[in-house]
């Protein structure tokens, strides 16, 4: 059976970003003058993980994407925001201010039945 391909139903804005990524992993891991296997060590993934991420893949975890960029000093995201997502952090605070407004939780509506006849 063919391996479904999870990439042909992304937006095409979020395949860009995703190659965006992969270049950057590779520039950055280049510059620190890893290899692959080194960095996948690093990472606690096998090689051909790295190269997947190299080329943008979509089908590999968010949080291999997000260690690797964090192992290669990479700013992709604001680190220090998520060091245990501190109180004076700008996630946190944008958590704590839209938390207030939101519901506790989403529940599925119910159909109306109309018995009107």
């Amino acid at each position: 059976m063919a391996r479904k391909q999870i990439g042909n139903h992304m937006p095409l804005p979020v395949r860009h970003v995703l190659k965006e990524l992969g270049m950057l992993i590779s520039s950055g891991r280049k510059e620190r003058r890893f290899t692959q296997t080194e960095l996948a060590n690093r990472v606690g993934v096998g090689r051909m993980t790295i190269v997947r991420m190299e080329k943008g893949a979509p089908e590999v975890a968010i949080g291999n994407y997000l260690t690797t960029a964090w192992i290669l000093g990479l700013q992709v995201l604001s680190w220090s925001d998520f060091g245990g997502l501190r109180a004076d952090s700008s996630v946190a605070a944008y958590l704590e201010k839209i938390g207030k407004h939101l519901p506790e939780r989403i529940r599925k509506r119910k159909d109306d039945i109309d018995n009107d006849f």
